[in-house]
């Protein structure tokens, strides 16, 4: 009888891929299969900026090796963090974009006076391999201890509005299940969503280790959909505006409509 090979390529998998996958199938073949060149969005780039600053300055009180380090004021770090961050992002950065980043720092700063949280890691990143030939790889904004103990993985999150994360707990689910599979003793993981534009409110879910365990399993089964799929068909929303790859997608302009200025409304 005739050996059959049921070897196969390499899949990297992460929270994003997988959301492209299940929200447009022809984006995901745009981005992950055709490469197309991406866009640079304003709001992307106010996000990304804006964790640069808060991974630079909790990063000091962790080489420090102290999580509150009393005997520096905090504003210094943060100044010091601030402006690292505007040499590295200084080409796509704007006024505009500057002096909203500069507000929301301060009031994190205020913030900070009622609980300095004990971070343990800042943009900790991962590569696991779930078998088959598959890896699960991303980044951890921030994994901190909790005063009553238990292990918290966090989110910066640029977007004013929280409507489509109370319901959505995925990304930090999958962040759980990576602390759980470190430390296998782990009963509960605290997943939270940090939004910067709301006063660094808070968007808390306590997870139970049955609960972050089926992440594997929806990985597992997104993994063989992506193997399977040759159709890659479009999936239209008012969305396709801020795709990047609105202009080699018919159905994607079908949705267009006049793009805003950064600060003309709230991202």
């Amino acid at each position: 009888m005739e050996k059959i090979d049921v070897t196969v390529d390499e899949l990297r998998l992460s929270v994003s891929k997988k959301k492209v996958f299940v929200d447009c199938k022809k984006k995901y073949k745009f981005q992950y299969i055709e490469k197309k060149p991406r866009k640079d969005w304003d709001h992307f780039t106010f996000g990304s900026f804006s964790h640069k600053v808060l991974e630079d300055f909790h990063q000091y009180y962790i080489d420090q090796q102290d999580w509150r380090a009393e005997k520096t004021p905090r504003h210094e770090i943060m100044t010091k963090s601030f402006k690292n961050a505007i040499k590295e992002f200084k080409p796509k950065l704007t006024k505009e974009m500057i002096s909203e980043a500069y507000n929301y720092m301060c009031l994190y700063l205020t913030t900070l006076e009622q609980e300095f949280p004990h971070v343990l890691s800042c943009e900790e990143e991962f590569n696991l391999s779930l078998g088959n030939n598959i890896k699960l790889l991303g980044f951890i904004d921030r994994v901190q201890v909790d005063d009553d103990g238990v292990l918290h993985v966090c989110d910066y999150k640029s977007s004013k509005s929280d409507k489509y994360l109370k319901n959505d707990p995925f990304q930090l689910l999958t962040y759980a299940f990576i602390m759980l599979k470190k430390d296998p003793t782990l009963e509960t993981v605290r997943g939270s969503y940090i939004m910067i534009k709301d006063s660094f409110k808070y968007i808390t879910f306590d997870f139970s280790k049955e609960e972050i365990l089926s992440i594997e399993e929806n990985f597992l089964n997104c993994a063989v959909d992506i193997r399977t799929e040759t159709e890659y068909e479009a999936s239209p929303t008012s969305l396709c505006n801020w795709c990047d790859f609105m202009d080699f997608c018919p159905e994607g302009k079908s949705k267009s409509f006049n793009k805003p200025v950064f600060g003309a409304i709230a991202w």
